[in-house]
């Protein structure tokens, strides 16, 4: 399991890249994406993108409701898997807490992945990304 930001998944060079190749087999975004008129439609592109060439399972969440001034965050969580979305969120809830649930298959993922010997070889040369064990 690995995270990246919220404005990282719209940069041209984004985490989840690195981090796919080198074995994170789930990214997260806990993001705070205000709402603008057809960004959902780039956010949709962006998460099936980020597990369409390489595979893997990217969960999204964002901040729902206003921030007390101009700005409006429209929620809409999602789960991706090998390029498809799998579970979505409502956009523009009125619930104070919305939960996105689906069940992942990481054998799935792991024969994305392995059915791609071009992804193979780039992730055997990837660096090494830090890790935290965990019992």
């Amino acid at each position: 399991i690995a995270s990246e930001t919220c404005e990282e998944l719209f940069t041209p060079n984004s985490p989840h890249i690195a981090l796919a190749l080198a074995g994170a087999d789930i990214i997260t975004n806990g993001s705070g994406s205000h709402h603008n008129l057809r960004k959902l439609d780039a956010r949709l592109q962006l998460i099936m993108g980020a597990t369409q060439k390489s595979g893997g399972c990217y969960m999204y969440s964002n901040q729902i409701g206003c921030d007390g001034g101009r700005l409006y965050y429209d929620g809409c969580a999602m789960v991706s898997v090998n390029g498809q979305i799998v579970a979505q969120g409502s956009q523009f809830s009125m619930r104070d807490v919305e939960v996105v649930s689906a069940t992942v298959s990481i054998a799935d993922i792991r024969s994305k992945r392995a059915a791609f010997s071009s992804r193979c070889e780039q992730s055997a040369s990837t660096p090494e990304i830090p890790r935290v064990l965990v019992d």
